[in-house]
């Protein structure tokens, strides 16, 4: 039987490939980092080794490279299989490291099967040694491509903080432009600056007469604007100097030799391409915005959205200074009115923002934490179909877990997305802390017994009132009290005390639930609160959950004003104290 190492940080993925192979006729046995791998294979070898790249302790090119320098298993074949590292030059570092295939992940499980099978059918231990590179060419490759990931992820970061930051500056800039007879003049500076060309000019839009006028330029002197002025004029959807052409089409319009058309009329003999485009405000077109430069080819496809997102701003900023033309006319009882409604739109931009960023996070959240059940849910559902028939019963098990898992998980992402929006109402009210933890014990009594516990409840017989959402605040004494109970071992105990404290010159009630589980090691501590994170514990008992209920609670804790505090020594147990202000 043909014996496989199979080598992956990623645990569900791990299982997922142990499951295949097994099912397939392959004796598996499972590493989760290269060192791991390198001891278990020293050991025992295998017949062949599937390993990722990107892992903790040794990574997959560090361990192929050892592998390949072990007498006892240079000759085994070895297997890569990743998401991480795939361009030609990862594959061709692998390859030469020794690697006898470079598979990308996700592969269909047919095919991954096919193709170790292949593998292990090709290539027998009597293969010919491979050439080991010296250790500096080894790190020199090896850290060529860290290098060549790390340069391409600074380079989409600094082409984008580049836009960012143009399109900000401007749009600060246009937006703390006064009304003024020099408005127009001092936004085209902005836009000029911002794009980082000569000459910009602005072409103004008569509805009732269907011209362009040009009312404003930046890089010409003073006398050639006048003569400019009196010769430029161009009528809607005459194509002739293409002003007119935009303003009819409504759309950013590049010429990238400004000579090899003959729609173009010379303002000037140094100018050799040219952007327009369009001022409009609510599908009203109120000019056309020329940008001018001296290099032919000079502008692309993005300085053409960014100077129509400029044009928007613009656009806004002189119906803004028409608007306060009109403001300034009424009377001074309008000048309150006009200060709410700014604040008003400033509270409403703020929200955006911020729905934005938490709708990102969110989305973010879910393509990473989705993505290993819904593999999970793939495969077994392909094993339904090539597995063996005995094992279906074991498969629908899996299958059913997997679905109740998503179903958990989505459930209290969106809990936690509705909090954070704000779309969870808390509604406090002076309450005696003593009543809902009492609730509690006597809910939950029966399932710790069930489990070897003991649970007791200390409270303090006065001073216990505080603000609370009834609600809100009970799902957070289940979420800890139900981590207390998963977590710590039968015969153990666990208690809730309630207290007074001084802090912050704020007098606090306090709820604490204690154990004398396993604890919490120095490294989990600093990420309990954190998305998805499951602590060492967590990992080691197997207990169910998805990493989210202690977000929650915290949320809901800072939603009351108050707080979660952890105190914990490995191998002695846990305090989580919940800090909420007193109602007297």
């Amino acid at each position: 039987m043909t014996k496989l190492l199979i080598v992956d940080d990623d645990l569900a993925g791990l299982h997922m490939m142990e499951s295949l192979f097994t099912e397939n006729g392959f004796e598996v046995e499972t590493a989760v980092n290269g060192q791991d791998a390198l001891e278990k294979a020293l050991a025992a070898p295998p017949s062949l080794i599937i390993s990722d790249v990107l892992m903790p302790i040794m990574d997959g090119f560090s361990l192929c490279r050892r592998w390949m320098q072990e007498h006892t298993l240079r000759r085994i074949p070895f297997v890569f299989y990743t998401a991480t590292y795939t361009d030609e030059r990862d594959i061709d570092l692998a390859l030469n490291l020794g690697a006898v295939r470079f598979i990308t992940k996700p592969a269909e499980p047919p095919v991954l099967l096919r193709e170790i099978q292949k593998v292990a059918e090709s290539h027998p231990t009597t293969n010919p040694e491979i050439g080991i590179d010296e250790e500096p060419v080894f790190l020199k490759n090896y850290n060529e491509r860290l290098v060549h990931k790390l340069e391409e992820k600074i380079l989409e970061l600094k082409q984008a903080n580049e836009r960012l930051k143009y399109l900000y500056q401007a749009s600060v800039h246009l937006n703390t432009i006064q009304p003024s007879p020099q408005l127009l003049a001092s936004a085209l500076q902005a836009i000029v600056e911002a794009l980082g060309y000569t000459y910009a000019n602005y072409f103004n839009y008569d509805a009732e007469t269907g011209l362009f006028h040009l009312i404003e330029s930046v890089g010409y002197a003073k006398e050639e604007v006048q003569r400019l002025s009196q010769d430029l004029v161009f009528k809607l959807g005459d194509p002739q100097g293409l002003v007119g052409l935009v303003g009819q089409t409504k759309q950013p319009l590049i010429l990238g030799e400004t000579g090899a058309d003959s729609r173009w009329l010379p303002l000037d003999s140094t100018s050799r391409s040219a952007l327009y485009v369009p001022l409009t405000h609510n599908e009203e077109l109120l000019g056309v915005i020329s940008i001018l430069s001296r290099t032919p080819e000079a502008f692309t496809e993005e300085d053409s959205i960014n100077a129509q997102t400029l044009a928007n701003n613009l656009a806004l900023v002189l119906r803004n200074a028409e608007l306060s033309d009109l403001q300034r006319q009424k009377m001074d009882s309008l000048e309150d009115m006009v200060a709410k409604r700014t604040v008003e739109l400033k509270v409403a931009l703020e929200n955006a923002e911020q729905a934005t960023r938490l709708k990102t996070h969110f989305v973010s959240d879910m393509n990473h934490e989705l993505r290993t059940p819904l593999s999970n849910v793939k495969l077994y559902l392909q094993l339904m179909e090539f597995g063996n028939p005995e094992n279906r019963s074991r498969y629908l098990e899996t299958l059913n877990r997997e679905t109740d898992r998503l179903q958990k998980m989505i459930e209290e992402l969106l809990d936690l997305s509705r909090l954070e929006l704000g779309k969870t109402t808390v509604d406090p009210v002076p309450l005696n802390v003593n009543q809902l933890v009492g609730e509690l014990i006597v809910d939950r009594v029966e399932l710790a017994h069930e489990k070897g516990l003991s649970l007791d409840f200390h409270p303090q017989p006065e001073g216990t009132e505080a603000l609370v959402d009834p609600q809100l605040f009970y799902q957070v004494l289940t979420n800890l009290l139900a981590n207390a109970v998963n977590y710590t071992p039968s015969g153990g105990s666990i208690w809730l005390e309630t207290a007074t404290a001084v802090a912050d010159r704020q007098r606090w009630v306090t709820i604490s639930i204690i154990d004398n589980g396993p604890g919490i090691s120095e490294e989990d501590l600093p990420h309990l609160f954190d998305r998805f994170y499951r602590g060492q514990a967590a990992r080691e008992s197997g207990a169910p959950g998805t990493g989210l209920g202690l977000a929650i609670c915290q949320e809901i804790m800072q939603r009351h004003e108050g707080k979660i505090t952890v105190e914990s020594i490995p191998g002695m147990g846990s305090k989580f104290t919940m800090w909420l202000k007193a109602s007297t």
